[in-house]
């Protein structure tokens, strides 16, 4: 026999030795509402083989409305197990195999009393998390994830800490988080999209304030219809070579982004129709060729908010003179330029336009000889590169 489902066994109060059945591949216990504990019983008598449940790949537990605890023999009893699934063990407390060296995929889902520590494997390639907040996300041994679903964890606020080792995550979902205010996906090599669920869901980011994703060197784009985060304040985007546009709608779906940066993102031509939220505050863009290619219809004139402006071209700077008139508002108080190898000039009719101006940064344009004195704001200005 390799395949086994108990389910309903409504008047069963301990589970039978399956783990002496030596071919057994797969098993399913449903609704067996009786069973409070699974333990020696359920591996067998001690003796009876070296290793229980030999061959099993698939366990899954699910709606076992009085299920409390959970004995590990670890003795190697799930050496071949590649799927766990746990799901409706509203009682469950403890505890989850740890030596599992071949799991792949792990569910958790509404089990909300389980305090438990994640397996300690390297294989694992998918992970589900529902309604299960003490399972410990601290686990170096999970890098290899590359799907990540949570959902329904009321009180997280923040786990980028987990995040940052999750090199190989693909796929991230966050679902009915409501208290998520911090995000940073970062050095996620083969990270390619978020994945936000369609209808109601979207208010799963009204608390999301704060988004930082770097060194994603996979992710490709955003979320089809853009990001709806409306009290999101700061967005980030570092080293994603590969990512070819920003959120759609920004200007709709982050009405209070204040701070905003894109850097050494080269795939990146222009933003997104309808330009930048009028909030913002703060810009700053790196290394992003084609978008400062394209600056002419950036739209940064007409953002009503905008008082700090930082641009850092990258070696394959072609810019020979900056700004253009009617680049940057009025508004802006402070400038900063840096790394930009064929910056011969200033346009001094634009700079005469800063009206607020009050502090300028030159770095790292070793071509710029002089800055126009005539016109200009009475300001600050820092250089290495250059005599003010």
């Amino acid at each position: 026999m390799e395949s086994l489902r108990l389910e309903n066994c409504e008047f069963c109060f301990s589970l039978p030795p399956l783990g002496q059945l030596p071919s057994l591949k797969e098993i399913t216990i449903a609704r067996m509402p009786y069973i409070m504990n699974v333990g020696h019983e359920f591996y067998g008598e001690s003796g009876s083989l070296s290793k229980p449940f030999e061959s099993l790949e698939t366990l899954r537990f699910e709606e076992m409305s009085e299920w409390v605890q959970w004995i590990q023999l670890d003795a190697g009893e799930f050496t071949r197990l590649q799927k766990l699934e746990v799901v409706k063990c509203p009682n469950l407390i403890g505890d989850l195999p740890q030596k599992v060296p071949s799991l792949m995929r792990l569910e958790i889902k509404e089990c909300p009393k389980l305090v438990a520590s994640l397996p300690s494997t390297t294989s694992i390639r998918e992970l589900v998390l529902d309604k299960c907040e003490e399972v410990q996300l601290e686990r170096q041994g999970v890098y290899s994830v590359e799907t990540l679903e949570i959902s329904s964890f009321a009180s997280l606020e923040e786990f980028a800490r987990e995040l940052s080792t999750l090199t190989n995550l693909k796929e991230l979902k966050v679902e009915k988080c409501p208290m998520l205010q911090y995000l940073k996906i970062q050095g996620c090599i083969n990270f390619e999209t978020l994945v936000i669920p369609e209808g109601t869901e979207l208010q799963n980011l009204t608390s999301l304030q704060s988004l930082d994703i770097s060194g994603c060197n996979n992710m490709v784009f955003f979320p089809c219809g853009g990001l709806p985060a409306p009290n999101m304040s700061s967005l980030h985007v570092f080293h994603c070579k590969k990512l070819k546009a920003l959120p759609e709608q920004m200007h709709t779906l982050l009405p209070s982004l204040q701070t905003f940066g894109v850097w050494d993102c080269p795939e990146i031509e222009s933003f997104p129709k309808g330009g930048l939220p009028s909030k913002v505050r703060n810009f700053g863009i790196g290394n992003c060729k084609k978008l400062v290619g394209g600056r002419r219809d950036w739209g940064l004139q007409s953002l009503p908010s905008l008082m700090r402006f930082a641009l850092y071209a990258g070696s394959e700077d072609v810019l020979e003179s900056f700004p253009e008139e009617g680049l940057l508002p009025a508004t802006l108080t402070t400038l900063w330029i840096k790394g930009m190898p064929n910056l011969k000039s200033l346009n001094s009719r634009a700079l005469q336009l800063l009206g607020s101006l009050k502090y300028r940064e030159i770095r790292k344009c070793p071509r710029l000889q002089s800055l126009p004195e005539e016109g200009l704001p009475s300001l600050r200005c820092k250089s290495s590169d250059v005599h003010c």
